[in-house]
């Protein structure tokens, strides 16, 4: 069953305490990325969120300390967790900081010097001895005193929008760089702003580099693809929560539970149910607004362009519509997949009258200059690059079973969203290469 909609903006958060839940396992070990430690916060909202004060930076390490977590390199993570497996501590932890600011040497690094830990040092060497960031010496400071270096390129670009032999570049002159300020190899990478595709992950590995962080978070086991390690995004005020909410508590400590993953979401429920007034459509606006809230609750990293609810006896059906385009974290084709799924599960629980949930992507599409983009002689201004329809059997108040539908991936998009062996199992229909 199609539903027409128009295309609005919503803007999502990242993540979801049901999956969190779903997806920590018995033996943790968790990465988690930092930008930013220091006294001085400045104003804007980005800079004000990747700042940690000393005394928040402090007390996360005192936390980790009372959590029994063992703190490793991101190498020294990757190693033991496949050394060791089933006698690997039963919570690991990297702390890791990106891009090579000068307050991560002159703040984080003496924290972690009096807690006797170690962390992992993403550098931008193009910005080494610049105001504001670390120079050679600090550099070569931090190995010794046991701490990773790792390459973060050297200029920072999204290596997505790079050709291959820019971005081998890239990846390669600021290991060079690095490699010769400290002597030593540098085998860890952080793809810039975490974003990467097949061919960037296949430059990385052609560089040698032999394991990368992204911003995809999750925990790292023994099977987990050393180039795509997932990351937790450490945000200011918000550490401890994370830390709880993705680890539990500490041993005595009240188990404050995973609703703390929701106290990251910046905006109140007040104000998540005024945007999605704005993104609603259909003839039953109420139960589309409560959708669409238990989407915007859950801070999905894809952007919600618009929910659609039309029901009509005997049917209930509703609509969403994602951005294929705009993403608020790295995506691939298996996380997409999952979180269409958890999409649609979240949808049938917040209305349990609804008979299908009908999920789509589109991608905006060139419009040559003077056609028409609406009325009855509009020309496309987009086109579908996935979907899917799921459909629910039994009473509502009773268990509900779902029947998943074909899935339609459009070849292209699929192959520059990730590697085609991420998108497995399941019933799975692509687009023919045009």
């Amino acid at each position: 069953m199609a539903l027409a909609v128009i295309a609005v903006a919503v803007v999502a958060g990242s993540g979801a305490r049901a999956q969190a839940r779903a997806a920590r396992p018995d033996r943790l070990s968790a990465i988690y990325m930092y930008h930013h430690v220091s006294p001085l916060v400045l104003p804007g909202r980005y800079q004000r969120a990747l700042t940690m004060t000393p005394d928040e930076f402090d007390a996360q390490l005192a936390w980790l300390k009372r959590r029994h977590c063992r703190l490793l390199t991101v190498d020294g993570m990757l190693s033991d967790v496949r050394r060791l497996a089933a006698r690997a501590p039963a919570c690991e932890v990297a702390l890791t900081f990106d891009d090579g600011y000068e307050d991560a040497a002159t703040f984080a690094f003496p924290a972690l010097r009096r807690y006797h830990d170690v962390a992992s040092f993403y550098i931008i060497t193009g910005k080494v001895g610049a105001q504001g960031h670390v120079t050679a010496a600090q550099i070569r400071a931090l190995r010794a005193a046991g701490m990773e270096i790792g390459a973060h390129t050297v200029h920072h670009y999204d290596l997505t929008r790079l050709t291959s032999a820019k971005g081998a570049r890239e990846i390669g002159s600021s290991r060079t760089a690095l490699e010769h300020w400290i002597g030593a190899p540098v085998l860890s990478f952080a793809y810039p702003s975490g974003r990467f595709n097949a061919a960037v992950v296949a430059e990385a590995r052609a560089a040698h580099v032999r394991d990368a962080v992204t911003t995809v978070p999750g925990f790292v086991g023994s099977s987990t693809d050393p180039l795509l390690l997932p990351r937790y995004r450490m945000l200011h005020g918000k550490g401890l929560a994370l830390f709880r909410a993705t680890l539990g508590p500490p041993q005595g400590e009240h188990a404050k539970g995973w609703h703390l993953l929701q106290s990251l979401a910046p905006l109140d429920r007040r104000t998540l149910a005024g945007i999605a007034r704005k993104r609603i459509a259909g003839n039953a606006p109420q139960r589309a607004e409560a959708i669409c809230i238990a989407l915007l609750e859950r801070r999905f990293p894809e952007q919600i362009l618009k929910v659609h609810l039309l029901a009509m006896q005997p049917a209930a059906v509703a609509g969403i519509l994602l951005s294929g385009v705009k993403f608020h974290e790295a995506m691939n084709a298996r996380r997409f997949r999952a979180d269409v799924r958890s999409m649609v599960r979240t949808a049938f629980l917040s209305d349990k009258a609804l008979d299908e949930v009908d999920v789509w992507a589109t991608v905006p599409i060139a419009v040559g200059a003077g056609l028409p983009v609406s009325g009855d002689f509009a020309v496309p201004a987009s086109r579908t690059v996935f979907s899917t329809a799921v459909t629910a059997t039994g009473h509502a108040s009773a268990a509900r079973q779902l029947t998943w539908g074909a899935e339609y991936w459009d070849a292209d998009w699929t192959r520059d969203l990730t590697p085609a062996k991420a998108v497995s199992g399941g019933r799975l229909r692509r687009a023919e290469s045009r």
